[in-house]
């Protein structure tokens, strides 16, 4: 029996495993440039192999960027609209949804069509307002850098770039369609696919970075300052929503305040456990604080039910 479309992408999800971080994925692009690097000379099938790898490697990332983006703020799932055209949507998606077995960003990315940079560059434009122009001048965010901003691009010339990525696409398509007679690129064309490729990845990576975070830290105790800042900033969210509830008396406050003392014990708890795996490092503040303020997020949403009631809108 044929698998359903909430099950094709939760096994997805699975095998994709839980971040499929940019860093990870250029590392990823330069093994397999070393790896292209000793073997050219005799190279045989794995000639073809790189190209389908590289397109493969691209492609996980553009998903993964429209799953983050969708995922981050009503703006950007208003932008999705457009993208969501054509998608089918059927109980078993609607149920995944409303079980948090995937997310809304989830079923964007995994409907949408990749087969092709224009169509890539078109689908993120509409998230990302003047994202072609973003990603000319792409470059590093630490936020410890700051004061030397703007960096040199990333990306050396867009329009070769943009070539060499459909001329990828192009021969991945061959490659997995069709048996042709004779090869459908000239070897000496890889290094020109693997480091467009990698200028694409990374500077639509740090566009990412200065879209949703602005910026990122790059030394451990900054990084610890960032997740404390975070949490502070959640937990307001969660204060104001906790006295709202109170205001419009739908629920007894004593219950609210027992139910709330319960979850603050536990999710300090849970901080504490994952943060044991690195105790005594300097990973362990930003490990605490990281927990804590993702198990912060999960108790907004339950109050934020609470504050649907009598609403209409449960």
């Amino acid at each position: 029996m044929a698998k359903s479309d909430i099950e094709n992408m939760i096994e997805w999800k699975k095998r994709r495993g839980a971040n499929r971080l940019a860093s990870m994925l250029i590392g990823e692009l330069d093994q397999l440039a070393r790896a292209w690097k000793e073997k050219a000379a005799d190279a045989g099938m794995f000639a073809d192999f790189v190209p389908m790898r590289t397109v493969t490697i691209v492609e996980v990332f553009v998903r993964d960027v429209v799953r983050e983006l969708v995922d981050s703020g009503d703006t950007y799932l208003q932008r999705a609209e457009q993208l969501s055209k054509g998608a089918r949507l059927d109980f078993a998606l609607l149920s995944g949804l409303q079980g948090k077995k995937i997310s809304v960003g989830d079923l964007i990315a995994h409907t949408i069509s990749i087969n092709e940079p224009a169509r890539i560059i078109a689908y993120l434009e509409s998230l990302i307002p003047n994202f072609v122009a973003k990603l000319k001048t792409s470059h590093e965010r630490w936020t410890e850098e700051r004061n030397g901003w703007p960096l040199k691009p990333i990306i050396r010339d867009y329009d070769a770039m943009m070539r060499q990525l459909t001329k990828l696409f192009a021969v991945r398509h061959i490659l997995t369609h069709e048996l042709p007679i004779e090869p459908p690129f000239d070897p000496a064309e890889i290094e020109k696919y693997l480091v467009a490729a990698k200028e694409f990845v990374e500077a639509t990576d740090w566009v990412m970075v200065g879209e949703i975070h602005g910026s990122v830290p790059r030394t451990q105790l900054a990084m610890n300052i960032a997740a404390g800042e975070t949490v502070e900033a959640i937990e307001a969210e969660m204060s104001s929503l906790l006295e709202a509830i109170k205001k419009k008396g739908d629920v007894s406050s004593e219950l609210l305040h027992a139910s709330q003392s319960a979850w603050e014990e536990f999710s300090r708890r849970e901080a504490d456990l994952r943060a044991s795996l690195v105790e005594g490092g300097s990973m362990y503040g930003m490990i605490w604080a990281s927990t804590r303020a993702e198990e912060i997020k999960h108790r907004v949403e339950a109050l934020h039910w609470w504050m649907k009631i009598n609403e209409g809108d449960l």
